[in-house]
């Protein structure tokens, strides 16, 4: 049985890292069936253990401090051992360093990476492929948003590890541009689209979260009653943003929700991030935001508000994102599970990633810039959505055939490229 290595993604946290694990274990398991074993490197070790009863699935760290003080070197000792002829010693190296070495390869499923803006990370970047590299295990970055690299840091790193990598999927034609800039990429790198765009709730295989079967029939019971649905999906990210900048997201959000709902449109107000029941945590997990936005609404608004508090699997975060109209998200893999699903969907985002994607679906005049639009211009294209909806459906479900075929590419080429030693 041969072993795949994936690294920057988790089935626990962001549904949308688990919408791309899931989709890629699925991807692989039908074109190699009965014949992988899947050593996935994980943010969140012991909460994905106790998500996953899957015999086929290791789960293996991939903290930061594992990352640097065991992957590390680690992987330097075993290639050391190599060199001196004393394979016997590398027994004694962590479990960790001996999957990772065994396996064929190391899918990278990071959503951004290597991005000016973002350059507390740039560690994190290196050092979840540096091992695999020492090792001298095919590293394939699947689709994700790179770039742009006009810091000079930034753009040194990307260099010394994306030349290094076997292949490079980019998942827009911007991401594919800025990669263009970067000298001794141009053989490395193809365009593919986002892998959760091949993910079907069949594909999950976390655990479920309980009650989520009452909250879609109210949804339902809405809908017969000849209400519109529209789903919300904050995000913790934004959130920060805004509290950096001085602003009250909460507070505009619950604005937002009043609004809506006092024009008649029932709420479906859900997470794609989700870290059980903490409130305290905030990275990955928009469940503080949602639990205060709905708390503090009026009584009579939170009548037509479902709010979808708990921490819901990647299959029932398609199951919300279906049963909606239209919706307002500023969660990256929410807007993929909207597309996915042919539902209509505005975007409030933060960085060229979100732009790229609706592009291809002709809905970027449905991408707005968290830090330059207001209620009154959020409500305006929200109005405008609702008009539209079945006409950009029927454009969204169109482009899909051909997302779905691009996303799928990057496992035809990388069974090719490895000459089929999966």
């Amino acid at each position: 049985m041969n072993a795949v290595a994936i690294i920057g993604a988790t089935f626990h946290g962001n549904r949308g890292a688990e919408a791309m694990l899931s989709a890629t274990i699925s991807a692989l398991e039908e074109r190699c069936p009965n014949n992988l074993q899947f050593n996935i490197f994980s943010y969140y070790p012991s909460a994905d253990q106790r998500l996953i009863s899957d015999s086929r699935v290791k789960i293996y760290s991939a903290k930061p401090a594992y990352l640097v003080s065991i992957l590390l070197p680690g992987s330097l000792f075993y290639k050391l051992f190599e060199w001196l002829h004393l394979g016997f010693l590398r027994r004694y190296l962590p479990t960790s360093v001996r999957a990772l070495a065994e396996s064929k390869v190391l899918l990278c499923l990071a959503g951004v990476s290597f991005v000016d803006g973002r350059i507390k990370f740039l560690p994190f970047n290196v050092a979840t492929l540096w091992p695999a590299l020492i090792l001298g295990v095919p590293v394939v970055k699947l689709a994700q948003a790179m770039g742009p690299f006009e810091n000079w840091l930034n753009r040194l790193l990307a260099r010394l590890v994306l030349s290094r990598c076997f292949c490079i999927f980019a998942r827009g034609e911007r991401t594919f541009s800025y990669l263009q800039t970067l000298q001794g990429l141009s053989l490395r790198v193809q365009r593919a689209d986002d892998t959760a765009f091949l993910f079907c709730p069949e594909d999950c295989i976390s655990q479920a979260y309980p009650g989520l079967e009452s909250r879609l029939q109210r949804l339902s019971d809405s809908q017969k009653a000849g209400h519109l649905i529209i789903g919300l999906c904050p995000s913790s990210v934004i959130e920060k943003h805004w509290r950096r900048a001085g602003k009250n997201y909460v507070a505009w959000f619950q604005s937002l929700i009043h609004a809506l709902v006092t024009k008649g449109y029932v709420i479906a107000l859900y997470p794609n991030a989700t870290r059980g029941e903490d409130m305290k945590k905030l990275h990955n997990n928009d469940l503080p935001i949602i639990n205060t936005v709905f708390l503090n609404l009026e009584a009579d608004i939170r009548n037509s508000v479902v709010a979808f508090e708990g921490s819901w699997n990647v299959a029932q975060i398609h199951n919300i994102v279906a049963a909606c109209d239209i919706h307002v998200v500023s969660r990256f893999h929410a807007m993929i599970a909207a597309l996915n699903a042919s539902v209509p969907v505005l975007v409030i985002g933060w960085s060229h990633k979100y732009a790229e994607v609706m592009d291809g679906f002709g809905q970027a005049d449905m991408v707005l810039d968290n830090r330059m639009c207001d209620l009154q211009l959020v409500m305006k294209n929200i109005d405008r959505l609702s008009s539209e909806r079945y006409a950009r459906s029927s454009c969204i479900a169109k482009a899909l055939t051909k997302k779905k075929e691009s996303a799928r590419h990057q496992f035809d080429h990388l069974l090719v490229s490895l000459d089929n030693c999966l």
